[in-house]
């Protein structure tokens, strides 16, 4: 008991020497008040008693040491010390001894507690002596500022001091005279400022009447300046009742002057003055209402193009018009004639000009003249600027207005019903008002180019169709005679305006040059609605350097004559060169007959063939041609519209006189020309009325003449005239290619590159004559009765061929003669005879039923007879026509599997014809009955399904009976 009894005592007593450790070592240290000496004492009693602490503590620990085998460093050491000993709340001597004895007593446990404490404190004092240190020139560095702060608040409270003492001074020495000086000096004062008021008053009195003056004179700036200094003067003297009276009066006047500015603003619309203006501006500048002037001013402009526009369609409105006077717009441009729509037109677009050559020119006056200078402007956005911003937006608001109205005018009235010249001269007038916009506010005016569009596709579909029955009219009043001088297309006036566009594009190599430009025509912008006029000039913008608002001025205007009818007698696409359209100016009347007569003069001796058919044909063409060049936006359809003339004519002589034919024709028709004759039918002949027209006086009597061999000089007009048309049009190709844009030049190219288009027109024409010619049932009787199974070979040919021969000999002897009213086309009329001659002979070769070799060797000897002898006469060869008959009659030598692979070969074509086939079969195969059969079935399966497919069109076209029929 006693022993733990002592145990307990040693226990408490190291515990308490801990405690005490550790309360010195949560000691706060001052920041300041250390010495030099006392750093120096603390750190050596520092030292010393850390030196003796580790020393008892290294004899107590050397244990401890040596079991741990492992030396801390000091981090390691301040990082074990526990949170608690940081906590100024907390209880270090409670928390320790819980810790020890929570165990019970474990003396190991306390030894080794105290020792890590002791450890604990002696690194712990080492840091806060060396943060100590670390601080010293930081406290030394504050104690220096205190000081000096000291000293600077002495000097204030110096200062401060002897300033109240100067006070005082200055309070004792004021005397009572100073004070009299200055209570007279504030009387004077007063007087002086009562004589300035007096003065004031007068003068007030006195500019009523200067003011009034210069109202009188529009002298508005120098009287709003004179008016402003009244009031501003006034202000300082309201307390007066005359002065009161005098500044109401002033606001009168005031109100008075803003109200005549505005009306002196709004005569500038349409009547612009630019001293006026000058003098305007000036006067509301001085009222501070310059931003309010200007939107006013663009009021004035909306307004007056609302008014304005209402007036003059009135005037040129019916009578009865005057009586209502609530029409709308609308309405009163539907009301107006179809003699007073141009007129009226004119009128319109010459107000609109002087209302946009009035704000042109204010545009151009704030262009060149500031209103304030830079001091004058204000900190936010000038006024200037604002100025200029709003006359820009005006510009786009003001061309817009006049082009809903321009576009409302162009619905509402009946462009459809205008004649040609008419519509040329509207499409001009619009020409000349789009270029306006565009030097006004640099805007394409899509929304007039869209209508206008609209308005010419519906006028040029009436008028396409006029066309068409124009021309109908030609032909029923035709007479088929051709006409004499005539060259070339530039001869005609309709192509007078396009004569250096022609030439320009007369090379195919310059033409390629133009379409691989990038122009804006090869990709279809409807934005040139129209080329440049005659009155045009150069730059698009409102500083054009030629521009329409240089070269005239709200008294004149671009539309000032030249929109009369006698301007179709000049180009009114003349007078500057437009690259994007060719257009180039004409020169005068000498200098174009010098032109011609220099261009045509080796064409001089190359007359061509036409009629009247053709030539207003060609005309129509010219029409179109110009209106091609005026509307880019809608040329595929005016080029498809002369394609369609082009056929239509083709299919009038067709209808003429390709159908009276006495055999089948249907191997005469291409697919190309079969497509053409029906695309007439579905487009152009759905569209007219007066088809089909009455020619039973040409068929009964010119086409039924023998002694004309059928009107073969009628029909040679018809089909020479075609050609030479068709050749005339080759000229305007590459023209036409440079009008069209890129994605339709693929169909005017493969249009003209079918050539042979006429020439294949011509073998039914010219087969209706040479089927009439020939005698052909007589030949066929005569072929019939000729005995073709004989069993020798004969030298003499049989008695049909010296007939037709005869026949051949005498329609050589009537183109003779005709050749002396017309020149005849000897190549397509004599293969026409060759044509029907030949399938004559095979028809006549396929009736025989029975033939021998020496039946074959007649035949040979029959057609040899017969081709020298046309061969002779007409001075031509024919091998095609040859190699028809010759196959025909060789195939009597075929063996039996060389005829039927030929059989196989013709069933499927259309150089034979069925019943020729199933003949020829049945003659080749009189003894093999089972070949026959079989050929015949072959021969009957293909028929049955070739027939059904044979269009009604096609047989339309062969309206003639077949041989068959004849016989």
């Amino acid at each position: 008991m006693q022993n733990s009894k002592a145990k307990m005592d040693e226990f408490k007593t190291r515990f308490m020497d801990l405690l005490h450790k550790q309360t010195n070592r949560q000691m706060k240290i001052p920041a300041m008040g250390f010495s030099d000496y006392f750093i120096q004492t603390v750190t050596t009693d520092a030292l010393s008693t850390t030196t003796k602490t580790t020393g008892a503590a290294a004899s107590e620990n050397s244990e401890e040491e040596v079991t741990d085998g492992v030396q801390k460093s000091d981090q390691e050491i301040l990082e074990s010390i526990e949170e608690c000993y940081y906590s100024a709340d907390s209880n270090p001597e409670l928390y320790e001894l819980k810790k020890v004895l929570a165990a019970g007593i474990d003396n190991q446990l306390i030894e080794s507690t105290i020792a890590q404490l002791r450890t604990q404190q002696k690194v712990l004092t080492k840091q806060v002596l060396q943060n100590i240190l670390e601080q010293r020139n930081a406290c030394s560095s504050e104690f220096q500022a205190i000081n000096e702060t000291q000293k600077k608040l002495e000097e204030s409270l110096w200062t401060c001091q002897k300033a109240r003492s100067y006070l005082n001074y200055a309070r004792t020495n004021l005397t009572t005279t100073s004070l009299e000086i200055l209570a007279s000096y504030r009387k004077r004062e007063v007087l002086k400022e009562v004589l300035d008021t007096l003065m004031a008053i007068k003068k007030l009195r006195t500019t009523d009447e200067e003011l009034q003056k210069l109202l009188a004179d529009h002298n508005y700036s120098a009287a709003i300046e004179l008016l402003l200094q009244c009031q501003s003067s006034a202000a300082g003297f309201m307390q007066y009742n005359c002065v009161q009276s005098l500044h109401k009066k002033l606001q009168e006047t005031m109100l008075l002057m803003e109200y005549q500015l505005d009306t002196v603003l709004n005569e500038m619309v349409l009547n612009f003055d630019i001293r006026k203006y000058a003098k305007l501006q000036e006067a509301y500048k001085l009222a501070n209402k310059s931003l309010i002037a200007m939107d006013q001013l663009h009021i004035n402009y909306i307004s007056a193009v609302h008014s304005t526009v209402n007036a003059v369609v009135r005037g040129y409105s019916e009578p009865n018009a005057e009586e209502q006077p609530k029409l709308l717009y609308e309405q009163l441009c539907e009301q107006l004639s179809a003699d007073k729509l141009i007129p009226c037109l004119i009128s319109l677009c010459k107000t609109f000009w002087t209302i946009l050559a009035s704000y042109y020119q204010v545009v151009m006056w704030h262009n060149n003249y500031k209103l304030y200078t830079q001091q004058e402007e204000s900190d936010g956005e000038s006024p200037d600027l604002y100025i200029q911003q709003k006359l820009k937006k005006g510009q786009s608001r003001i061309w817009n207005d006049i082009l809903n109205k321009v576009c409302l005018f162009l619905q509402s009235a009946k462009l459809t019903t205008v004649k040609y010249d008419q519509f040329i001269q509207v499409l001009s007038i619009v020409q000349r008002l789009k270029k306006v916009g565009v030097e006004f506010c640099s805007e394409q005016s899509e929304k007039l180019i869209a209508t206008m569009q609209q308005q010419s596709e519906e006028f040029f579909r009436r008028y396409h169709i006029c066309c068409v029955e124009e021309i109908c009219l030609f032909l029923d009043n035709e007479s088929w005679t051709p006409l004499d001088s005539f060259s070339h297309i530039l001869q005609l006036p309709e192509f007078r305006s396009v004569r250096h566009a022609l030439r320009r594009h007369k090379s195919p190599t310059t033409a390629l040059l133009a379409s691989s430009n990038n122009s804006p025509i090869s990709n279809n912008n409807c934005d040139e609605l129209v080329s440049v006029h005659s009155q045009d000039g150069g730059g698009s913008s409102i500083y054009g350097s030629y521009g329409y608002f240089l070269r005239f001025s709200e008294k004149s205007s671009p539309f000032d004559g030249g929109l009369d009818a006698a301007m179709l007698e000049e180009d009114i696409l003349s007078g500057i060169v437009d690259e994007a359209s060719c257009y180039f100016s004409e020169e005068s009347d000498d200098e174009q007959k010098s032109l011609q007569s220099k261009e045509f003069a080796e064409d001089a001796n190359n007359q061509l063939l036409v009629n009247n058919t053709a030539l207003n044909v060609l005309r129509c063409i010219g029409r179109y041609l110009q209106m091609c060049k005026l509307l880019h936006c809608i040329s595929p359809k005016i080029v498809a519209s002369m394609l369609e003339l082009l056929d239509f004519y083709a299919y009038a002589v067709h209808e003429i006189f390709g159908k009276d034919a006495l055999v089948a024709t249907d191997n005469l028709y291409t697919p190309r020309l079969e497509q053409r004759l029906r695309a007439v039918e579905t487009n152009v002949l759905t569209q007219i009325k007066v088809w089909p027209l009455n020619f039973s006086s040409l068929i009964n009597n010119e086409l039924a003449n023998p002694d004309t061999l059928y009107g073969l000089p009628q029909r040679i007009v018809a089909i020479e005239a075609g050609r030479s048309m068709f050749q005339q049009f080759h000229v305007l190709q590459h023209y036409l290619n440079h009008l069209l844009p890129a994605g339709d030049r693929p169909a005017l190219i493969n249009y003209l590159e079918y050539s042979e288009f006429i020439a294949d027109l011509a073998k039914p024409v010219y087969t209706c004559v040479a089927s009439r010619v020939i005698d052909l049932s007589a030949i066929l009787a005569q072929m019939a009765k000729v005995k073709w199974d004989v069993n020798h070979v004969t030298h003499q040919h049989s008695s049909y061929s010296d007939v037709l021969n005869r026949n051949i000999q005498s329609f050589a002897m009537c183109l003779e003669e005709i050749s002396k009213e017309v020149s005849i086309p000897s190549k397509h009329v004599w293969n026409a005879m060759a044509h029907v001659a030949t399938h004559l002979l095979v028809e006549g070769f396929s009736n025989v039923k029975k033939c021998s070799a020496g039946g074959r060797a007649l035949m040979q000897l029959d057609f040899a007879n017969f081709m020298s002898f046309l061969e002779l006469i007409s001075n031509q060869k024919y091998p095609e026509h040859r190699a028809y008959v010759d196959v025909f009659i060789k195939s009597y030598y075929f063996s039996p599997e060389q005829f039927e692979q030929w059989i196989e070969q013709q069933r499927l074509g259309d150089e034979y014809s069925a019943k020729q086939l199933t003949n020829l079969i049945q003659c080749v195969c009189v003894s093999d009955k089972r070949t026959r059969q079989r050929l015949l079935q072959l021969l009957e399966g293909v028929a049955t399904t070739v027939t059904p497919t044979t269009t009604p069109h096609k047989n339309n076209y062969n309206a003639g009976s077949n041989l068959s029929n004849v016989i």
